[in-house]
């Protein structure tokens, strides 16, 4: 009852964060006025990741539309949202996942909120950022997880020319409540498991309000072992996520 509860509890917490984002960023590309702006981007992309422990392994690989921003406040104060949501493929093997399907479908949401604040410039800002974050991916046989991440990070642009810049942003996320799902069962993760996150890119801007991006991210994860369920375990396990993206930021 606990594990239900558990599971249950941060899954509508995490839709509740992103509903709340998408209603905090707005489409409007102009300041409304001297002390209010807002940073809103579209944009699709994909992904490859592996997590590997001893007698498991978890290969996802899935192509995602992207969707955020952020709600700027005196240029010195952000609330804003990042997410992805993807659709793909989850391969499982090894000797701890072997009562489960080998080949699956995938579907993913990801996302962060965060709310920081600006140590640098206006042209070339530097935010450094609370964050909370929902990492959730569901298959239909295999091996998905329900994540929520509690941590700090940061983010900025420098501006390389008149109409260039370079975008970035790394984070580090504590797992604070975290199951595996093995098929249509969950099992607790232990405490101590941790997400590093990060990406590179540049922005190109072609008109007023409406500039180009193109961008590289990734994951590191390091996962403690999770019970046992449906007949299923993951061990202590390390992982990593690489992907591109691009899109148009307003």
């Amino acid at each position: 009852m606990k594990q239900m509860i558990s599971v249950n509890t941060y899954k509508k917490l995490g839709l509740s964060f992103v509903l709340v984002g998408s209603l905090g960023v707005s489409a409007n590309a102009i300041c409304a006025s001297e002390n209010y702006c807002t940073d809103f981007y579209i944009g699709a992309g994909g992904y490859y990741e592996k997590i590997e422990g001893n007698g498991a392994n978890i290969n996802n690989a899935l192509g995602f539309l992207s969707l955020g921003g952020a709600d700027i406040f005196f240029n010195r104060v952000q609330f804003g949202l990042d997410a992805k949501i993807g659709y793909g493929s989850n391969s499982v093997s090894g000797t701890s996942l072997s009562t489960l399907s080998k080949d699956n479908r995938l579907f993913q949401i990801d996302g962060i909120a965060k709310l920081g604040v600006n140590v640098a410039g206006v042209n070339s800002p530097l935010f450094i950022n609370f964050l909370l974050g929902y990492d959730m991916a569901k298959t239909n046989g295999g091996v998905g997880r329900d994540f929520m991440i509690i941590g700090a990070g940061f983010d900025g642009k420098i501006a390389l020319s008149e109409k260039m810049k370079l975008i970035y942003s790394a984070g580090y996320g504590y797992v604070f409540n975290g199951a595996y799902s093995f098929g249509k069962s969950y099992a607790d993760i232990n405490e101590k498991s941790h997400v590093i996150m990060f990406s590179l890119g540049t922005q190109a801007k072609v008109s007023e309000h409406i500039s180009l991006y193109f961008k590289g991210f990734g994951k590191y994860y390091n996962l403690n072992a999770s019970n046992t369920a449906n007949n299923a375990s993951m061990p202590k396990s390390n992982g990593w996520q690489a992907g591109l993206e691009a899109g148009i930021a307003f």
